[in-house]
């Protein structure tokens, strides 16, 4: 079966972005743009960079992050930055840096190897069980290889979908604690689910950044993202205004939009629209693939889909698309080319609303049924 498509026809499902909720997001970020333009003066706004941002968006940035952590921050600690990837750039120049390693589970975020190649930094790829890295194999690493830095994604792990139990947590600081290893923990999946255990970097704050997005919670292209580093004088030497190389400076309107949504308590009522509709759409998933290996939860924003064993990942990919809709073969996330299982991984929230996402999840479990 071969079929051709246009780009701009292809449903793209590869992506986990959040799904879009017009009804509760557009209102609310109307309001939060005219109250901004209502009580500042926009040329004193936007007439220079606040490097770490403002000190209300800090302030505010820490009631965000203080939702995840067990007491919000000190202001000084945060920083507000131009999304996830502009903080990890910064980050992982700063702490890993040329050759140096970071540890990192076996399959994870792809960007993060591409930062690799481009900060000229190794990878050490960390084995993996359902809950993600195995103490033991971090801590073999951390004692034969030296990493600077282990690279987190504790909850709804990026792509299996695991979480770290609060014991595996607090096993994995300490083995960061003892061998000296910095933690960069990417959070950005776990406002959705309202029962996510603590942060990892609460049972290491002194040698963890704690990184906390919005782009998976209330809206893609919003690229406001928090981290709180494990001090104020960390924060003031890590983002300081001399690294110009890098754009993790926001937007001082994007960060003080974001700011009112989160002073309005209009974000609550977004991220529960966000929540509310992956569930259902997670909800059409199980129904529809029926599989006892089928690996997501409620409230994740992509799915992790291991395949038998006579359907390889990659011509499964090939056939979904024939059908126009794409997905992601798990080898897309393995690290320093570890090996990947027969698996892939979808997105719930790109399409663009229901009708969309039941005909690509129509395209997969027909080339899943065989």
């Amino acid at each position: 079966m071969t079929l051709s498509f246009r780009p701009s026809d292809v449903l793209n499902m590869s992506g986990n972005l959040p799904p879009k909720v017009p009804h509760v997001f557009d209102d609310a970020y109307r309001a939060a743009v005219q109250h901004v333009m209502s009580s500042c003066e926009p040329s004193h706004l936007i007439g220079a960079h606040q490097f770490r941002g403002s000190e209300r968006d800090r302030a505010l940035g820490a009631r965000f992050v203080g939702r995840r952590m067990p007491e919000s921050p000190a202001a000084d600690r945060v920083v507000v930055a131009n999304g996830t990837q502009s903080i990890l750039m910064m980050l992982l120049a700063g702490i890993v840096g040329p050759n140096r390693r970071l540890a990192i589970e076996a399959l994870s975020y792809p960007t993060v190897q591409t930062f690799a190649q481009h900060l000229g930094f190794e990878l050490s790829p960390v084995a993996m069980d359902g809950e993600g890295a195995v103490p033991e194999a971090l801590e073999a690493i951390c004692r034969t290889e030296r990493p600077a830095a282990y690279y987190a994604m504790p909850t709804i792990q990026n792509p299996t979908t695991g979480t770290m139990s609060v014991e595996r947590r607090k096993a994995i600081a300490e083995i960061c604690r003892r061998y000296e290893v910095a933690i960069i923990e990417d959070d950005i999946y776990s406002l959705l689910p309202k029962d996510a255990p603590p942060p990892l970097s609460s049972f290491a704050p002194e040698i963890s950044w704690y990184v906390l997005g919005t782009a998976k919670s209330l809206s893609a292209a919003l690229k406001i993202a928090y981290v709180v580093a494990p001090s104020a004088e960390a924060a003031a030497e890590r983002f300081w205004p001399g690294v110009r190389a890098t754009y993790w400076m926001c937007a001082p309107m994007n960060g003080a939009i974001v700011s009112s949504l989160i002073e309005t308590g209009a974000v609550e009522d977004i991220i529960e629209a966000v929540r509310a509709e992956t569930r259902v759409r997670q909800a059409m998933v199980s129904e529809s693939v029926s599989s006892p290996d089928l690996r997501s939860r409620p409230d994740c924003l992509h799915v992790f889909l291991p395949l038998p064993a006579d359907r390889p990942a990659k011509d499964f990919v090939a056939r979904v698309r024939a059908l126009g809709v794409d997905v992601s073969p798990a080898s897309t996330y393995a690290m320093n080319d570890s090996p990947a299982p027969n698996a892939i991984r979808f997105g719930t929230g790109t399409p663009r609303d229901r009708a969309a996402f039941e005909r690509g999840l129509a395209a997969i479990t027909k080339v899943y049924r065989g």
